[in-house]
């Protein structure tokens, strides 16, 4: 097929996919739609999702749906795994009043536990957004939870987008299509006794979750029939959209060498195809494991800070000096994994990848850096030269133990 034949097709799908398609219009109206976790930057913050589905749990929260939510939760949970052995069933579960239940976060670092002295029930549930099991957690919370409550009933439930298989034999395997169902239905059958601003929430929630949790949405209906088609016209859009992204990536390289050979306060450690790795030359010190990357995504660039791997003591210690900094670090994350997030500062918007050229990008990349240089790392360096442990102590520590 000659180039004037293909580029006469391509034009020919892309009319197609953009003129008159009822299907894109109707799409767009629902992208369009407010949705309140959304607009907050919910949507994959593990932290948030876990906050949130304590306040729903608790039976004396100010939503209305009193302890039916857990109740149903935890029948379902043990209803799906019928081979386990549990110590509850969903026919005791549904006659018990479990209105005095206590739900405490990050009790022993677990996301979300239950307890009902009552009963002498006790929950424990791992949930999981994007990232999966780390270490031996699972198992470290099931222990933790038996020497503290050894008389107690105990479920532990393991919550992930689509239900994934647990590693502890203990764990009933949850997932989050499971959490937008029951809420739908409660939604609907408590409408008189939930509080009307609650179910606004519940309802914002679970659309939230089915746009991007668990992909069982119209959005993903009508993405998917949208797709199959116009496969040649959304193909060749993807192909020139990341175009945006290569370049980006060699403005990158450029500005590295930059800060390699010119500057000479940086250390490269990586150069990935969507990662960049630099260390700053003055923080050579075991006790630091501080580590700068470049995020280069197709539709933004960030950068971001990280406490990496090494002591336990070291890392607690400067997830401590990271959370009394909290005007300096612009990332709360919890002190998970090898890596965990301390700083983060967008270096390029969506914007820059649809709207402007390879010039203006690189412009917004230099100004956004150069005010980095100027404000946020010396602040940082400030804050960590205050920490006089640091810089005095030889020791690397232990391994560390997530």
């Amino acid at each position: 097929m000659g180039e004037v034949d293909q580029a006469e097709q391509h034009r020919k799908a892309l009319e197609a996919f953009v003129v008159n398609n009822a299907d894109l219009e109707r799409l767009g109206a629902l992208l369009d739609r407010f949705n309140i976790f959304e607009a907050v930057g919910f949507v994959w913050q593990e932290i948030r999702h876990s906050t949130f589905l304590a306040f729903l749990l608790d039976p004396q929260a100010s939503h209305g749906l009193g302890d039916a939510f857990a109740k149903r939760l935890l029948q379902e949970a043990i209803m799906s795994s019928p081979d386990a052995t549990t110590p509850v069933t969903p026919i005791e579960l549904s006659l018990w009043d479990l209105g005095q239940m206590e739900v405490r976060r990050e009790w022993k670092r677990i996301d979300i536990f239950l307890l009902d002295e009552q009963e002498k029930l006790a929950v424990v549930i791992e949930n999981k957004i994007g990232a999966g099991e780390h270490g031996d957690q699972l198992d470290r919370y099931h222990t933790a939870v038996r020497e503290e409550y050894p008389d107690h009933k105990l479920l532990a439930l393991y919550l992930t987008p689509r239900g994934d298989e647990p590693s502890h034999p203990e764990y009933l395997p949850v997932d989050y299509r499971t959490v937008c169902e029951i809420l739908d239905e409660l939604a609907e059958s408590r409408a008189s006794v939930i509080e009307p601003d609650a179910k606004v929430l519940i309802e914002h929630y679970t659309e939230m979750l089915r746009r991007h949790i668990v992909g069982d949405s119209e959005i993903a209906r009508l993405s998917r029939q949208i797709y199959q088609k116009h496969k040649r016209a959304i193909d060749l859009i993807i192909e020139h959209r990341y175009e945006s992204q290569e370049t980006v990536r060699e403005q990158l390289r450029q500005l590295c060498n930059f800060l390699i050979d010119e500057q000479q306060n940086f250390v490269l450690a990586h150069n990935g195809k969507n990662k960049i790795g630099f260390d700053v030359q003055h923080w050579n010190v075991p006790e630091t494991i501080f580590k700068f990357e470049f995020w280069n995504y197709p539709e933004s660039l960030e950068l971001k800070l990280f406490i990496g791997p090494g002591s336990k003591k070291v890392r607690q210690g400067l997830f401590q000096m990271v959370r009394n900094n909290s005007e300096v670090f612009a990332s709360q994350q919890g002190l998970g994994g090898k890596w965990s997030a301390a700083y983060n500062l967008q270096l390029l918007e969506e914007s820059f990848y649809s709207e402007a050229t390879d010039a203006e990008r690189e412009v917004e990349i230099r100004k956004n850096w150069d005010d980095f240089l100027e404000n946020d790392l010396p602040r940082i360096d400030e804050a960590l030269k205050k920490e006089a442990w640091i810089w005095e102590s030889g020791e690397t520590g232990e391994s560390s133990e997530d």
